[in-house]
């Protein structure tokens, strides 16, 4: 089976763009897509705060995964909420939104959130602070 397609604007965040250029270059992007937005007006004070929370790990999330992000919302609000007992389905079904919103441990590691790496004061007055 081959890899699922990478998202542009995950390509994006990840910085895949930089790495394989001619890879996205043919590819069209939506420009009718909007930001996610608020959470859907029925949803319930623990679906509001997964959504807070999920749309605030996740800054490639667009208009178009709404569904996606409201399912896991439902399933994290039953789990929060303790309204019944947690099984298998449960978790299966939040890893595999989560999985689809690109949002899992693995798929972290295909986004790459780069952090800013903290240069010591010293090593800039040695020049790096690597031996000879």
């Amino acid at each position: 089976m081959p890899r699922p397609r990478l998202p542009q604007q995950k390509a994006e965040v990840s910085g895949a763009i930089g790495k394989n250029a001619g890879r996205f270059k043919d590819r069209s992007i939506s420009t009718k897509t909007r930001p996610v937005g608020q959470p859907y007006a029925t949803m319930n004070e623990y679906q509001r705060l997964a959504w807070e929370q999920l749309t605030s790990e996740a800054p490639w999330l667009n208009s178009s995964h709404r569904q996606m992000l409201r399912l896991a919302c439902i399933v994290i609000a039953l789990i929060e909420e303790g309204v019944e007992e947690i099984g298998v389905k449960h978790i299966t079904t939040l890893r595999a939104v989560l999985s689809s919103l690109g949002m899992t441990p693995i798929d972290e590691t295909k986004v790459g959130h780069k952090e800013e790496k903290e240069e010591d004061e010293f090593d800039k007055m040695m020049g790096g602070g690597k031996p000879n």
